[in-house]
């Protein structure tokens, strides 16, 4: 006859049986959790080629427009304003005072290079010859000693009534057209030249 397993089990059988139960389950929580990590949903990804975002608020939507500065205390009792200076925001504002040495004998191309050196413009480059009638010009006496007055009305004094200041605030390029009403000067045409009879010449020989 087959012998019968010892009823109650001894210990160490039962002590064996839950060991194999704790490997068993502990390598089934190992799998789970792989299976979780495996099976997570991965983040939303970067688009580095978007373009970039415009700033918002944008200050320029409209242009620029003055607005209320706040000022900022300087010391104990010292108020300074912040907003930014009339020449700063608009630079035909800003102010010119020059002399110019009697002795330098100027044109007035020469007086509006100074004079614009460092205001941040220059002169458009003579596209025509039209203009140069304006530049080659010798400054006149009176305006040796120019300002205290702004850029916008030195350039004016210096163009005469008979030219208009062109600006362009994007080159930041000064030009000069003729105003309507006044007419260039007529170019004078090449004269032929005179061509003389030999014979009449030959005659008069001894």
């Amino acid at each position: 006859m087959e012998a019968l397993a010892p009823w109650p089990p001894s210990r160490n059988g039962v002590k064996a049986h839950m060991i194999r139960q704790l490997s068993t389950l502990s390598i089934l929580a190992i799998f789970a959790g792989c299976t979780s990590v495996a099976d997570k949903p991965a983040g939303p990804t970067v688009d580095t080629s978007q373009n970039p975002e415009q700033l918002s608020p944008d200050l320029y939507s409209n242009g620029a427009k003055p607005g209320q500065e706040p000022m900022v205390r300087y010391g104990r009792y010292a108020l300074v304003n912040t907003a930014p200076e009339a020449e700063q925001r608009d630079l035909m504002a800003q102010i010119i005072d020059v002399s110019i040495p009697p002795n330098m004998h100027p044109s007035v191309q020469d007086a509006m290079q100074y004079v614009l050196s460092r205001s941040g413009y220059a002169l458009c480059p003579p596209t025509t010859d039209h203009v140069n009638i304006l530049f080659t010009r010798p400054l006149p006496s009176a305006q040796y000693k120019l300002g205290p007055m702004s850029l916008r009305n030195t350039l004016q004094v210096l163009a005469g009534p008979a030219w208009q200041v062109k600006v362009n605030e994007v080159t930041r390029d000064v030009c000069f057209v003729l105003r309507p009403g006044y007419q260039l000067p007529d170019t004078p045409k090449p004269t032929a030249p005179v061509q003389t009879d030999p014979s009449s010449n030959a005659g008069t020989r001894r």
